[in-house]
């Protein structure tokens, strides 16, 4: 999920549960609830970093909660010597469960993380959320700047509130949150229970996935793969929906040959086989060999241009691989 839905959300999280809390505790809240997106970096390190790294190590729980008290810790000692003393467990505490919270909210999206590394590589993602969800986005912002109106209101007529500021809008706001995460959830588990019941060119379902759309939670953009090819197709969730299998839109997979065995064989491609949730071999005859370039159709589903990162190996006529690198999707950036 964004940085910004992060940042936000790790500020209406100390309203809410920690509300006396005090200043430094907020900014290591802050902090802990954005930093793990650090890994993005990577990306200026080259597509192959960003394969790496990007929703990697720092996404887990041991190092989220590592970062968080390291974070936490740093920040109290500066408070310290600000003349501010930070007593009890909150001030560690606090930010813990604001990290916590981050890699939770991207376990619901489709990029996936390894939220149980180092002891298991297996990335998470249940497919359920967009990566900027317009409705979470909006209801923290409400129960954020809602209660700062009323505040506006109460102390122009003399009122005052013995409640904690904003704790209230708060609290209904992850209210609120959960509720729609729960609804989200149970339209997802339909839609992915009725694309593998259904028949596509004639062919059962093998595997499938519904990704989420980004506006619409009744919306879903499905990948089917049966025994011969590849389907895109849009599944409606709901009452009263008619789910048309055959509006799919088909892509037949690429004929066995040793110039696409030869090419999966290579280290780049087992990596790259290894994440990709529908890879998509093309096979192409050049001047002087073949090319096979493997993407993951999961981005074409989901619309995403931006830090795609597709694998490309070249040979020469006798089948020999000759290159094998990490590109960025329509932008060759060799290794």
């Amino acid at each position: 999920m964004d940085p910004l839905t992060h940042g936000l959300a790790s500020f209406a999280l100390k309203r809410a549960f920690f509300p006396k809390t005090e200043r430094p505790v907020l900014i290591s809240m802050i902090f802990a609830g954005t930093l793990v997106d650090l890994d993005w970096l990577s990306s200026f390190l080259g597509p192959s970093a960003f394969l790496k790294w990007n929703g990697g190590p720092l996404h887990s729980v041991v190092a989220s909660l590592l970062l968080a008290f390291l974070l936490s810790a740093a920040i109290r000692s500066y408070a310290k010597s600000r003349g501010v003393i930070l007593q009890g467990i909150l001030w560690w505490l606090a930010p813990i469960c604001a990290a916590l919270l981050h890699v939770g909210m991207d376990t619901l999206v489709s990029s996936g993380i390894k939220l149980f590394w180092p002891f298991s590589a297996k990335r998470i993602a249940l497919d359920w959320l967009p990566n900027f969800d317009l409705w979470i986005f909006t209801l923290i912002v409400v129960g954020i700047l809602l209660p700062e109106l009323f505040r506006l209101v109460t102390d122009e007529i003399g009122a005052k509130s013995k409640r904690p500021r904003g704790q209230v809008g708060a609290i209904i706001a992850f209210a609120l949150i959960a509720a729609y995460i729960v609804v989200r959830g149970m339209f997802h588990g339909s839609a992915a229970l009725m694309i593998m019941e259904r028949t596509y060119g004639g062919e059962s379902a093998r595997h499938g996935a519904a990704f989420p759309d980004a506006t619409s939670p009744f919306l879903w953009h499905a990948i089917v793969e049966t025994q011969s090819s590849l389907h895109f197709v849009q599944v409606p969730t709901g009452p009263l929906v008619n789910f048309d299998p055959e509006s799919a839109i088909h892509i037949h997979k690429p004929e066995a040959s040793p110039m696409l065995d030869a090419a999966q064989k290579t280290e780049v491609a087992q990596q790259f086989l290894a994440l990709a949730r529908f890879p998509k071999a093309t096979v192409q005859k050049e001047t002087e060999g073949y090319s096979v370039a493997l993407h993951d159709l999961k981005y074409d589903v989901l619309g995403q241009t931006s830090g795609v990162v597709d694998a490309d190996i070249n040979l020469d006529n006798a089948g020999k691989v000759t290159f094998a690198h990490f590109e960025w999707q329509n932008q060759t950036r060799k290794q």
